[in-house]
């Protein structure tokens, strides 16, 4: 059982990370429906994808905890969050915005608005890094000087 369904799991991982264990059991099933003989197949088939990856026997995937559940990524991308948890923050978007989004998760980019978002912001983010920079310095440049007056 356990080298064809995890082959076929780390391809799975590679075209859609971020879905839990049991989402990439169902996903592998609906390939091939006999990689497990146990009663409940998904259950079992999320059993060994975790405790694969928790003890570092399938170094191709890694997992995170995001809200409360692991979900699965490929090991050489990107960490999700910088931490072990999100920030969840609440925005305001025009509606040419959001439609722009919900284009992302219509065409098969994202599983939901909240990934769309994600992927938007840390694009943004990468994309202005210089700018951000500089911004950071002054900050810190600001909290100096208040420092050396307060101490005065």
């Amino acid at each position: 059982m356990g080298t064809g369904f995890m082959d076929l799991a780390v391809d799975i991982v590679k075209a859609y990370p971020g879905e839990t264990a049991l989402w990439i059991a169902r996903e592998a099933l609906d390939f091939k429906s006999d990689f497990s003989i146990a009663q409940n197949k998904e259950q079992s088939l999320a059993s060994t994808l975790n405790k694969q990856v928790q003890t570092g026997q399938e170094k191709h995937i890694r997992r995170e905890r995001i809200k409360g559940k692991y979900c699965y990524f490929p090991a050489s991308g990107a960490s999700a969050s910088d931490s072990n948890e999100d920030i969840v923050a609440q925005i305001s978007l025009s509606t040419q915005e959001l439609k722009d989004i919900d284009n992302l998760v219509a065409v098969g980019k994202f599983h939901n608005r909240s990934d769309a978002i994600k992927w938007l912001v840390i694009e943004g983010i990468t994309a202005n890094r210089g700018y951000l920079d500089k911004v950071a310095d002054a900050k810190n440049q600001i909290e100096r000087l208040k420092r050396e007056v307060a101490s005065v």
